[in-house]
């Protein structure tokens, strides 16, 4: 024969089950969570096609923007993603000449960081830095850096872009001449832009009116410049 469980144990299963839920649901989650996925809440917002415009897009993408310095280089780059654990910012493979280098984020706030990727024939470099140190210099619990949007197509013949210059802290205004072609002297696909870029911007991203992150700037030719398009951006 069953024996009824009394009324008053019966109040309180709801009460036993939701300490349960809230006590094991954080350890389930850890199970499945990866602290290396990027947090898409810090990417940069994307601004709609009817209201693209080169400025608000400007002030938009300016928290990923960083500058380096390694050893006798100093160059610029854009913050690729920020997960829990890391910070990862991309830059040009000649300006991350050295393993350490010195990151300033757009706040004036640098940090120390290693190169744990580089592709010297594409002259890409992915820097890392702890996320915590990152938090920490953060005002009020909020977090001011963004991570670049990449764009999944790419940018369109005569399209307005702009370059951001970590060292004026301004911009370079110019349009795509061409979308993709293949560089001899490089080896790589490359997109040429009528943008007039100084020492000190290479590393530093290639973006639209809408805020996309359409590549790296490598170098200056003749009163233009050469990106590699985020397409051909492989990082493991």
């Amino acid at each position: 024969m069953l024996q009824k469980i009394p009324k008053k144990i019966k109040n309180f299963i709801p009460i036993i089950i939701v300490l349960i839920i809230i006590i094991v649901f954080p350890h389930f989650i850890k199970i499945f969570y990866d602290e290396n996925t990027p947090i898409k809440r810090y990417m940069t917002k994307e601004i709609p096609q009817g209201q693209a415009d080169i400025y608000a897009a400007y002030d938009n993408v300016y928290p990923s923007s960083t500058q380096i310095e390694s050893g006798d280089y100093m160059g610029s780059g854009n913050i690729w993603e920020i997960t829990e654990k890391k910070t990862r910012v991309l830059t040009a493979s000649h300006v991350a000449a050295e393993e350490n280098c010195k990151v300033t984020f757009f706040d004036g706030v640098s940090f120390e960081g290693t190169v744990t990727f580089r592709d010297d024939e594409k002259d890409i470099a992915l820097i890392e830095i702890d996320s915590a140190l990152v938090k920490e210099a953060t005002k009020k619990g909020t977090h001011p850096y963004r991570s670049v949007r990449p764009s999944k197509d790419l940018p369109e013949w005569e399209e307005k872009i702009f370059i951001i210059d970590t060292l004026t802290k301004s911009s370079s205004l110019g349009i795509v001449d061409t979308p993709s072609v293949f560089n001899p002297v490089l080896g790589i696909d490359v997109i040429y832009c009528m943008c007039d870029v100084e020492e000190g911007m290479s590393g530093s991203g290639l973006f639209d009116a809408t805020g996309h992150y359409h590549g790296i700037l490598l170098q200056k030719s003749d009163g233009a410049c050469i990106c590699l398009p985020v397409s051909d951006i492989e990082i493991p």
